[in-house]
């Protein structure tokens, strides 16, 4: 259902922002700082490879809990073809270092060989241990390797699985994915589907802000961005241009 941004607050597109810093050649300062920017702006989630996870643990450990934050990290970033067992390992690893949400890369290559038992089979492992767990499990489908066919597949796939979000990508496949009939095939997926699963949407191009704002409105559920403050402080401009005083009308 699209989304009319008019009322949000920066509070409500924070609670949006799954704000991710995965740069493998940023230093210790740079992972630093997103926490500095998660206490600022209370994202709903603050995403980070997997070794800096136990730093983000450290920082935001009782903040994250106080204000419902979620500290994640990607499992089998950015490829996914790790074996599943590896997959279960490295998850059950970061979820007792103190991850609270988890990002699996699916194995594309099973999904374009239409070897779906398979990767329906890892995404429910995935799932399953999150959920046992009591945290959130999320499946990146990689859109940009997708056919339309290919991509409602994997959606459905994810849906079966009860994963709590099917996200878009890693940021790292081809670029100009995903776009807005993509995101748009996967909400009408999901809509039939009658599911709790819910859409993030990550890997966004150029504009970053307008782009964000515009899958919002489309009716993602989460933005996943190193570009999150940038899109929380933007709010009141991008308001001002879709929704423009009347002529006349007061300051």
């Amino acid at each position: 259902m699209p989304v009319d941004i008019g009322g949000m607050t920066k509070d409500d597109v924070a609670r949006k922002m799954d704000y991710a810093i995965l740069n493998q050649t940023w230093p210790e300062a740079e992972y630093l700082k997103g926490c500095e920017n998660t206490r600022k702006y209370r994202f709903v989630a603050y995403h980070v490879l997997p070794s800096w996870l136990p730093l983000t643990v450290r920082e935001l450990g009782s903040f994250a809990r106080e204000n419902k934050i979620e500290l994640g990290a990607p499992i089998a970033f950015p490829y996914g073809s790790t074996p599943t067992k590896v997959k279960l390992a490295e998850a059950e690893h970061l979820i007792g270092i103190g991850a609270t949400a988890l990002d699996m890369v699916a194995n594309i290559g099973w999904l374009k060989d239409r070897r779906y038992q398979l990767y329906q089979e890892e995404c429910s492992a995935h799932i399953k241990l999150c959920h046992e767990a009591g945290i959130n499990g999320k499946v990146i489908i990689e859109v940009g390797y997708l056919t339309d066919e290919e991509l409602v597949a994997a959606t459905k796939m994810v849906v079966e699985a009860g994963a709590d979000f099917v996200k878009t990508a890693t940021g790292t496949g081809p670029s100009g994915f995903p776009n807005h009939h993509q995101v748009q095939l996967i909400l009408v997926t999901l809509h039939e589907a009658k599911t709790r699963t819910g859409l993030k949407v990550s890997g966004i191009v150029a504009p970053h802000v307008l782009n964000a704002y515009a899958f919002i409105r489309m009716g993602a559920d989460r933005i996943g961005t190193r570009s999150a403050p940038e899109i929380v402080d933007a709010l009141p401009a991008v308001q001002r241009e879709l929704y423009p005083s009347p002529v006349g009308a007061a300051a």
